[in-house]
């Protein structure tokens, strides 16, 4: 398993998805606009249409965050597939993935709560599951301590809307599960991106971040299989021996492909 540490935040209980506002800040990069040009088109001209300066300033600021300035987020490849002609579907899953990625706190609650409880065939999600889930992190996250009641209702009221936002749940008063197809190409994205960083199939089939997805083992061997098919890498296993080798190809070379860069 990929061990990721790091410190609780309560930033999310102040912006939410952003999916929309995130690709604007992506386009306007795009044009070679700073930070700061980008700040006085989401304050004086309001690209973001939002209805009150603070709430501009709070998108703004919770954007360039977690990922203009995030080291866990190649900047540089989100522009790439947001600025594409991708299907919406795949840039809002990258999103998702790196805005997860970012915060520590969505992607313990998504891995370690969500996760078994759609396994364990849990149809309904309520604020009780989460504050219960984070309540018993308060040993290895003593920050959860330092925070009120009220804050803690913000930030499982936000998890909410946001997992909502970006289609693993509905309902307005009572959340459901509801997890969309996966595209491949999310799924081969992050593949490509640990091959990148070196690591070995069973590192890649027992990571925490495919759970990001709700997907099982199973799930996971048929999309490499299908990624095989498509020529990107070559994967066989025969029962509890898997091989996977990249031929060579790059997460940047597999951006390339998809985005019709090549």
């Amino acid at each position: 398993m990929e061990k990721i540490e790091n410190t609780y935040s309560s930033r999310i209980s102040s912006a939410l998805s952003l999916i929309k506002e995130t690709k604007i800040f992506s386009h306007e990069l795009a044009k070679n606009k700073t930070l700061d040009q980008i700040y006085d088109e989401v304050i004086n001209n309001n690209i973001f249409d939002k209805t009150s300066l603070e709430s501009r300033k709070k998108a703004f600021s919770a954007i360039k965050n977690r990922f203009y300035l995030n080291p866990k987020v190649n900047n540089e490849i989100l522009q790439t597939i947001i600025n594409s002609n991708l299907d919406d579907s795949i840039k809002n899953h990258i999103i998702y993935y790196y805005f997860s990625k970012s915060e520590i706190i969505v992607y313990d609650i998504t891995t370690k709560l969500l996760y078994n409880m759609f396994l364990e065939g849990k149809l309904i999600i309520t604020k009780n599951d989460i504050l219960g889930f984070l309540e018993s992190q308060t040993k290895t996250h003593k920050e959860i301590e330092e925070w009120t009641a009220s804050t803690k209702e913000h930030i499982i009221q936000h998890y909410l809307a946001i997992m909502k936002d970006f289609s693993f749940l509905k309902g307005s008063k009572k959340k459901q599960f509801s997890v969309p197809f996966i595209p491949i190409e999310i799924i081969l994205f992050i593949t490509f991106e640990k091959l990148d960083k070196k690591k070995n199939i069973r590192q890649i089939l027992n990571s925490d971040d495919f759970k990001l997805f709700f997907l099982e083992k199973e799930d996971l061997i048929h999309y490499l299989e299908e990624g095989a098919k498509m020529g990107y890498f070559r994967f066989n296993y025969t029962k509890d021996i898997y091989d996977l080798n990249s031929m060579g190809m790059t997460q940047e070379a597999f951006i390339d492909a998809i985005t019709g860069k090549i």
